[in-house]
């Protein structure tokens, strides 16, 4: 057998040991990717959590909702609109794990908004429940009987193609807080999708479904507290 026979066959043994080393890397790759994205998505998801219960405990000491902190201090500033950052000092949370999330609440006008504390069921200056919990609850009952005409915060629904949708299955929250990760679309926004479109300061807009699954191109995390549940876990603590 001649040698540039031997050296032909060994150049294609390497280059066969070369492409399926290739392989095995870019497998590697994907595999290690998808196991990051998993644990980012568990922390985003575990912070969001621990800023659902300190927007609850707000609730519950202060008979209202917490504004956004339009202002990135950390602090409620209720001259705002629905949308901003989450207020996270007025929350007694720590900025490293909070300050980059953004927190959106429904606000109506008027005696409806759950941000304030108002009287709303009737009762006179000096009455057990003079701006109490009962006004609280009216008001977050007047949430999902608002049409859903974009000029309040909504929450998508998810399309059959696995897409938000905020043209027919779109709903009030109470407050919605969305975690952005990485920047998947490349947009220079961390936010990705519908959920950079909801502007700090502004008053309606529309965030993705908390459903929406990952993938390349979005990695948010959303976590959306209806009305309802928020009214229930509210009666449950106030009796």
């Amino acid at each position: 057998m001649s040698s540039t026979f031997m050296r032909g066959f060994q150049l294609l043994e390497l280059a066969i040991v070369l492409v399926a080393l290739g392989v095995i890397t870019l497998m590697a790759t994907f595999a290690f990717s998808g196991v990051d994205q998993k644990n980012t998505r568990a922390q985003s998801a575990a912070e969001a959590e621990n800023a659902r219960e300190a927007i609850r405990a707000f609730l519950l000491a202060n008979k209202r909702l917490p504004c956004p902190d339009t202002n990135a201090d950390g602090h409620e500033n209720c001259g705002g609109g629905e949308s901003g950052y989450l207020p996270y000092a007025s929350l007694g949370l720590t900025e490293n794990t909070h300050n980059r999330m953004r927190y959106s609440v429904y606000r109506a006008s008027g005696t409806n908004d759950a941000t304030r504390l108002e009287e709303r069921t009737g009762d006179a200056e000096g009455d057990p429940d003079y701006r109490g919990y009962g006004d609280t609850l009216a008001a977050l009952t007047q949430i999902p009987a608002t049409p859903l005409d974009g000029a309040h915060i909504r929450v998508a629904g998810l399309a059959p193609n696995g897409a938000s949708d905020c043209a027919s299955t779109a709903t009030h929250p109470a407050f919605a807080l969305v975690v952005p990760n990485r920047d998947a679309d490349g947009s220079g926004n961390p936010l990705d999708g519908l959920n950079a479109g909801v502007a700090v300061g502004s008053a309606g807009g529309c965030i993705a479904s908390p459903r929406q699954p990952a993938a390349w191109n979005y990695d948010d995390f959303v976590l959306a507290e209806s009305a309802a549940a928020l009214t229930g876990w509210l009666a449950r603590h106030i009796n």
